[in-house]
């Protein structure tokens, strides 16, 4: 069977419609979703939505932005290391006034991590490991095998996807153990294009995995911040589409 793999769409609407074009092209069975559908860019809502109508086609996991929504903003995140600020906290109202009851609904549904098998080969899913307490483990941006098969190794899955770090990665060990990290979607982190992925299991549990970039209206999305009007729009556009007005 075929699976598209998607990751950190973070409101991104522009990005999310163009991806799913292209995903639709390529006849998958199945869309694996990462997590972090919301926050960060204008459009939370629509993503939650149009992903959402992909219904039984869709296999997802909530990321560290709907642990926010649902649950509440901290008083601390990135490990405790940085304090939110007012203007993070009424940033992180906004996306919460911006997201409806039925989207909310749909969030809420979602799991942390899910272990499960694709065409007979053991896979886990989460948006970043996992302790055993549920917490995330310590962030690397760019892990190494060592640091995987330590994060993923309760699991004991054959294929191990992750998102979070924004950084396209694929790794197979010796033993034929897989770790994927799609890239994000969404944020474009000064590139001028999102990334997802295409897996392909076949009848022998052969496993290829190749990682698609693609184009999408950027200008559309980084002018959508002036239209929407968040309160950190200038930050958004600068730390995570690389852009200054």
């Amino acid at each position: 069977m075929k699976y598209a793999v998607i990751s950190d769409i973070h409101g991104n609407i522009f990005a999310l419609k163009r991806a799913l074009d292209l995903i639709d092209q390529e006849n998958v069975d199945k869309i694996i979703c990462l997590g972090d559908i919301i926050g960060i860019g204008t459009r939370s809502d629509e993503c939650v939505k149009l992903l959402f109508s992909y219904e039984e086609k869709l296999i997802c996991v909530k990321g560290n932005h709907e642990d926010r929504f649902l649950y509440g903003v901290p008083e601390y995140i990135h490990e405790g290391k940085y304090k939110m600020t007012e203007e993070d906290i009424s940033q992180e109202h906004w996306i919460r006034d911006h997201i409806s009851d039925e989207s909310k609904k749909y969030l809420e549904k979602l799991k942390s991590e899910l272990v499960i098998e694709l065409d007979g080969v053991k896979c886990a899913i989460t948006h970043y490991p996992l302790d055993d307490n549920m917490n995330y483990e310590h962030f690397i941006d760019a892990p190494q095998m060592e640091d995987l098969f330590e994060f993923f190794k309760k699991y004991n899955a054959t294929i191990n996807f992750y998102g979070h770090t924004h950084n396209e990665r694929i790794k197979v060990a010796k033993d034929g153990t897989w770790f994927i990290n799609p890239g994000t979607l969404g944020t474009t982190d000064f590139k001028n294009f999102g990334t997802y992925g295409i897996l392909q299991i076949d009848d022998n549990k052969n496993i290829a995995f190749v990682t698609k970039a693609f184009n999408y209206d950027l200008k559309a999305a980084l002018d959508d911040f002036d239209v929407m009007n968040p309160p950190r729009k200038n930050h958004f556009r600068d730390k995570f589409f690389g852009y200054k007005r």
